[in-house]
């Protein structure tokens, strides 16, 4: 009994840093894609809803990122907000969206992935008392409609290297070798015939 209490006891101490430094952080981005719509020219509008993530504090900014291989290109923010694009990234800022309030931003994306993948965006939240969350987990699971084709990358099939010019050399050689040796043998049985 004893040493499973030693042992209850060491693992609490263990853990015991990583609680602290996990609940430190009062800034916890509750991001989340609510809606994946495609839009039939190759873009997808997300849904992209933001939960109180700051505690007490009132969340003023957002800063959200597509994969690589896609790129943003629009975003609409709530009312009082901005939003300023830059390639896969758009950096959202505004007044104040109080604690215990939910709100939505739309991004309209080309998506480069295959169907059928999982991606996700990287959310970072902003709070009025200077602290931040960073996560990678709001995201949907893409479908033919929801990807950009021309943004997909497909490797094309391995060709098999042809000959170097050392190669092609030595084959032409060869060849004006044979030729002249044909031409060497077929030329004097002419000449007796005859």
């Amino acid at each position: 009994m004893r040493t499973r209490s030693g042992r209850r006891l060491a693992g609490a101490l263990v853990a015991l840093p990583f609680v602290l430094v996990a609940g430190a952080s009062p800034a916890a981005a509750d991001v989340t894609v609510d809606a994946v719509v495609p839009q039939g020219d190759g873009t997808v509008a997300l849904v992209v809803a933001v939960a109180p993530g700051c505690g007490d504090a009132d969340t003023t900014g957002l800063t959200l990122e597509v994969p690589e291989g896609s790129a943003v290109v629009s975003a609409t923010a709530p009312d009082g907000w901005t939003g300023v694009l830059d390639g896969r990234r758009v950096d959202f800022a505004g007044g104040a969206l109080p604690a215990g309030q939910v709100a939505e931003f739309l991004l309209t994306a080309r998506i480069g992935a295959p169907a059928g993948e999982r991606v996700t965006l990287m959310a970072e939240q902003r709070c009025d008392d200077g602290t931040s969350d960073t996560r990678s987990t709001p995201g949907f699971t893409t479908s033919a409609e929801t990807v950009d084709p021309a943004m997909t990358v497909s490797v094309p099939q391995e060709v098999p290297a042809g000959a170097d010019g050392r190669q092609v050399a030595v084959a032409v050689v060869g060849f004006a070798a044979l030729v002249g040796a044909a031409v060497a043998v077929a030329g004097p049985r002419r000449g007796r015939a005859g």
